[in-house]
């Protein structure tokens, strides 16, 4: 469940910017949802198509400089990337074209085993194999002593990157990062491929060529490498994927074009963004996560068809492990939380394997954060040395706790919401122990993501008039999410299983209007509304074509019970993880303590339904708010009454053999006793 933010658009700002393009009013009310509220703003948004001066960013005219005289001279470049899928992309870019330009040039990616960005043992090699000049995509910013090496062995260095420049920067010929402090530059959101496509534009006008011809040759693997990064598809990382993804229905790459095809995508059909975040680029990664990142660069790199489609397979067969491996640490993960259910109790949730395969765990990690709702960390125990990757949400930033535990870690790094880290294996209980005290501590309350409707829709807003412009306004990523619209008040109609009840399908009326709506991922037996009830709901909307009749679908995203109390759930729920903690207010556990009414109530739930989520939404209907439903369940759980699986969403009345006395319970009686001395 989330926490709702629901955006008010300025009806001033709104109608005026209605007048003044044109526009529907429908994307008038999305755009100054999102502070485009001028038709200026909106111009720029919908229609520029040009990259801004590349010789604008610190350094470049540098850089290109110094790759047009090393091509010149025959120079040996060795391009350094990164082993994920916008390393991969960004090092076949600037290698291309090297091989394209007659250079002297190869590339080198290292493993995940090796580890991320420059380290010696690979410099070493490259000094062997007789490399000049060392230019590194998508990496190289923190490489200081990396880049002392570098200097001390007679070989030079050019970076080009785009993460957040640390204090000392590596001593390079040029310095390449939008980021940096000292540049000046008019847009610094650029993934490392984005940067890469900078450079190799300003590279051809240092060489006498046409730049646009440059972006047109390329803008499709930027794209794709764009997209995979998650960064923000503002600014001209929107140019360069909407012309990027527009190229590729047409890419020369055949690797790539036998990628798509093998991905479901057919000749002639739009490619999305989503499409490639979800089809495409887990196969290039997925060589990284469990191979070697060659093997993407050889998909890409591939010369013939029959190359070009042996290469994709490969990364079609490794994606398939990659998700075999992830999803058996999952598996291994809810078995740890079944037989220790007090793992979920805390603000954090950690858990560890042996030899769980380390470039899966943070894909396992964030699969566990949508599972739970709960940040955490998923460890990998190999030997001596353990290593585990963290996914977090609103209300704990994950890179600001490792720094607190950073004397027990031999390494770590990230952002407030993705993050690593190495540990040495003797000290991880240690960790742990830090992690949890940090987090009872500072974290005042259960951690819960927002969730953000531009607009809260009317009847008439939905018509297919309204929302068929909306296409205009992708392609969807981070920072230019795809538009959520609040429905509030709608009565369900039906209801029924899709994809063998995995997904729940519901007619519901709205405003007198008869709508329909998926709930993807909501499990038909654990849908817990009925018809008749009145919800709202958070939803993405799109026009559904069938035998030639146009209607509007709805896909929800979140919904509750109408008048429903977000802070009263929340507060709910950090009393009830407070409490199994036994850190609660005596006070307040007073209130936690349920009546034989409330008892009887919960346990005629349960006999209706074997859903434990739907059990505790049907609970907080009757007024039973989740804390009071967890207490309850701990009673029944002490006297053998019912069977709960946090992980199978389960929840499952057991025989009674004998008659129970749930007066004689030690949970009420510890929260009775609790109560009375606080």
């Amino acid at each position: 469940m989330y926490k709702w933010q629901i955006n008010t658009p300025d009806p001033q700002l709104t109608e005026k910017l209605e007048r003044d393009t044109g526009f529907p009013g429908l994307i008038c009310k999305i755009l100054v949802s999102r502070g485009i509220s001028t038709r200026e703003a909106a111009d720029i948004f919908f229609n520029r198509t040009e990259l801004s001066d590349p010789f604008t960013i610190k350094d470049m005219e540098k850089a290109a400089n110094a790759l047009a005289a090393a091509v010149e001279s025959g120079t040996r470049i060795t391009i350094f990337g990164d082993y994920d899928c916008d390393g991969v992309t960004s090092t076949y870019m600037l290698y291309s074209y090297l091989q394209a330009c007659g250079a002297e040039a190869d590339w080198y990616i290292p493993t995940r085993d090796e580890g991320y960005g420059l380290d010696i043992p690979a410099l070493e090699l490259l000094k062997k194999r007789g490399t000049e000049l060392i230019i590194t995509v998508d990496t190289g910013i923190s490489a200081a002593a990396e880049a002392q090496y570098i200097k001390d062995n007679g070989m030079k260095l050019i970076v080009t990157d785009h993460h957040q420049v640390p204090e000392e920067m590596p001593e390079a010929i040029a310095v390449v990062d939008p980021h940096r402090p000292d540049d000046t530059s008019e847009y610094k959101e650029f993934a490392g491929c984005g940067v890469v496509l900078k450079l190799l534009m300003a590279l051809e006008t240092v060489m006498g060529g046409d730049a646009e011809s440059v972006f047109t040759q390329y803008a499709d693997i930027a794209a794709l490498g764009t997209i995979a990064d998650v960064v923000d598809l503002g600014g001209e990382n929107r140019i360069i994927v909407r012309e990027g993804l527009r190229l590729m229905e047409n890419t020369e790459n055949m690797g790539l074009n036998r990628l798509l095809l093998m991905s479901g995508w057919q000749e002639g059909q739009e490619i999305t963004a989503s499409f490639i975040g979800y089809k495409i680029s887990p196969k290039i990664n997925a060589a990284g996560r469990i191979d070697t990142p060659a093997a993407a660069m050889e998909t890409l790199l591939a010369e013939t068809m029959n190359t070009a489609a042996s290469k994709a397979l490969t990364l079609c067969e490794l994606n398939t492990q990659r998700k075999e491996l992830e999803d058996a640490i999952v598996a291994q993960t809810d078995e740890q939380i079944r037989k220790h259910p007090e793992l979920l109790d805390r603000r954090l949730l950690i858990v560890s394997g042996d030899n769980w395969q380390h470039g899966v765990v943070g894909l396992a990690s964030g699969e566990l954060l949508k599972k739970y709702g709960k940040p955490n960390i998923v460890i990998t125990r190999e030997g001596e040395t353990s290593r585990g990757s963290a996914r977090s949400m609103e209300g704990l930033n994950m890179f600001e706790m490792l720094e607190s535990c950073a004397d027990l870690l031999i390494r770590h790094g990230g952002h407030p919401k993705a993050a690593g880290l190495t540990v040495a294996t003797d000290r991880l209980a240690d960790f742990e122990r830090a992690a949890y005290a940090y987090c009872g501590e500072r974290i005042k309350e259960t951690c819960v993501n927002t969730l953000v409707a531009d607009i809260e829709a009317t009847p008439d807003d939905l018509t297919t008039e309204a929302i068929e412009p909306i296409a205009n306004l992708e392609p969807f990523g981070e920072g230019n999410r795809e538009p959520l619209f609040l429905l509030r008040g709608c009565v369900i109609k039906s209801k029924k299983g899709v994809k063998e009840g995995k997904s729940t399908s519901f007619g519901y009326s709205f405003g007198g209007r008869e709508l329909r709506a998926v709930y993807s991922r909501m499990a038909f037996d654990a849908f817990p509304y009925s018809e008749g009830d009145c919800v709202d709901m958070i939803v993405t909307l799109t026009i559904n074509e069938f035998r030639g009749e146009r209607s509007i679908s709805a896909f929800v995203r979140d919904m509750r019970r109408t008048g429903f109390d977000q802070q009263r759930w929340i507060a709910a729920k950090t009393a009830y993880e407070d409490y199994r903690c036994g850190r609660v207010d005596g006070r307040l556990l007073v209130r936690m303590i349920p009546t034989d009414e409330e008892r009887r109530k919960v346990y005629d739930i349960i006999r209706g339904t074997h859903s434990l989520s739907k059990a505790e939404l049907t609970a907080d209907r009757a007024g039973i708010n989740c804390c009071k439903f967890g207490v309850i369940l701990d009673m029944f759980e002490e006297f053998g009454l019912v069977k709960r699986d946090i992980t199978a969403d389960s929840v499952v009345p057991l025989p009674v053999r004998s008659k129970v006395d749930l007066e004689k319970s030690k949970v009420l009686a510890k929260l009775r006793a609790a109560a009375s001395a606080g």
